[in-house]
C-alpha cells in the first residue's frame, strides 16, 4: 500500500465494518473514506470490502492480507509512538469497550460524567462478545479494552486490577427468610435465579451451587444481570450477585442482602487490553483515566 494513510482507513474498515463507523472513528467524512476505499480497490484489483446487509464485510482476499497490513501499521506506530500525542480535550475518537450490562451500570455512567469535563468529544460504545471474539477484537483493534472478571483472557493481554469483589445473596424485602439467618441448608432448599456467565470467572458460582446440591433448585436462568431484580422482587427466588452491582440496584428495587453461606473466593475486576495497543497514546490515556477514576471513587466510598 503506497499511501500510509490508507493503512489507517483499512484498519478502521476492518474493525468497524462500516464506512460511516470508520469515518466517525477517524474524524473524517464518509466521502473521504469512500474515496480511500476506491483507491485501495484500484491498487489491489479487489473489492476488499463488500456490502452484506448493513455491514461492509471483507472479501476472501482481504482476509488473507489483513493481518500483514495490520501488523505493518502496528510497526509504523511503534516507530513514532513516543512523539505521538493524544489530546483528550479535542479528540473525537470512538472507543469500544467489551463489558456486560453489569459493567455498563456500575462503571460507565459516572465515568461518562467525568469524561464530559476531561474529554468532552470522546465517544464510547459497548459490546458484549464471547471470549474468543473478545480476544480477536482486542488484537485487531475492533475492541479497545475489556472490563470485568475475565481470567481466561491470556494470550498477548495486559491487565490492571480495578478492585476486588465478592458475592452476596439477594432476596426481596418481605421474603420468608428475610428475618432469619441464611444457613447453607436453608440456602440449598430455596429456588434460585442464576445469571449464566459462560466464558467469565463467574462460572465458579454455578459450580458452587451445583457442588452444594442445589443443581435442581436453579429455577430461572438469564443471560444478563439487569432483568434479574425484576424476577426477585416478584418471587421468593434467591439470587447470588456481585456486591457492587447489588449496591447500585438497591436504591431502585426493594431488595435485601445476606452474606453468602457458600465459601466463594473474592474475585478481581480488571481492565484488559492487547499488547499491540499497549503503547497507543489514546488507549493508554483512557485506561489510565479509568484506573484513576475507579481509585478515586472507591476512596470516596470508604
Amino acid at each position: 500500500m503506497k499511501d500510509l494513510n490508507l493503512l489507517y482507513i483499512f484498519e478502521a474498515l476492518w474493525r468497524d465494518r462500516s464506512v460511516t463507523g470508520a469515518a466517525e472513528s477517524l474524524g473524517l467524512t464518509q466521502a473521504a473514506v469512500s474515496s480511500a476505499l476506491k483507491r485501495m480497490r484500484a491498487e489491489y484489483g479487489d473489492k476488499l470490502f463488500t456490502l452484506v446487509g448493513r455491514r461492509m464485510e471483507p472479501t476472501p482476499y482481504t482476509t488473507t492480507i489483513a493481518q500483514q497490513l495490520l501488523d505493518a501499521l502496528a510497526m509504523v506506530r511503534n516507530t513514532f509512538v513516543e512523539e505521538a500525542k493524544f489530546d483528550p480535550l479535542t479528540s473525537r475518537r470512538l472507543f469500544t469497550v467489551r463489558t456486560r450490562d453489569i459493567g455498563e451500570v456500575v462503571h460507565l455512567p459516572a465515568l461518562m460524567q467525568k469524561l464530559q469535563v476531561e474529554a468532552p468529544y470522546i465517544k464510547m460504545r459497548t459490546v458484549f462478545k464471547p471470549i474468543d471474539e473478545t480476544l480477536s477484537g482486542l488484537s485487531n483493534g475492533r475492541i479497545d479494552f475489556a472490563l470485568g472478571f475475565l481470567p481466561s483472557l491470556e494470550t498477548g493481554i495486559h491487565r490492571r486490577q480495578l478492585f476486588k469483589q465478592y458475592y452476596v445473596c439477594v432476596m426481596r424485602k418481605g421474603h420468608p427468610l428475610a428475618e432469619q439467618e441464611l444457613t447453607t441448608e436453608l440456602f440449598c432448599e430455596q429456588q434460585h435465579l442464576l445469571v449464566e456467565t459462560s466464558g467469565s470467572g463467574h462460572k465458579a458460582l454455578e459450580k458452587a451451587l451445583i457442588d452444594a446440591g442445589a443443581r435442581h433448585q436453579i429455577r430461572m436462568r438469564l443471560p444478563q444481570y439487569l432483568s434479574a431484580p425484576h424476577f426477585i422482587i416478584a418471587s421468593d427466588l434467591l439470587w447470588c450477585a456481585p456486591a457492587i452491582l447489588v449496591k447500585t440496584l438497591m436504591p431502585h428495587f426493594a431488595l435485601i442482602t445476606k452474606p453468602m453461606p457458600l465459601q466463594l473466593p473474592d474475585f478481581d475486576i480488571g481492565i484488559y487490553w492487547h499488547d499491540r495497543y499497549h503503547r497507543d497514546p489514546g488507549n493508554k490515556w483512557l485506561r489510565d483515566f479509568i484506573v484513576n477514576h475507579t481509585a478515586e471513587t472507591l476512596a470516596k466510598s470508604t
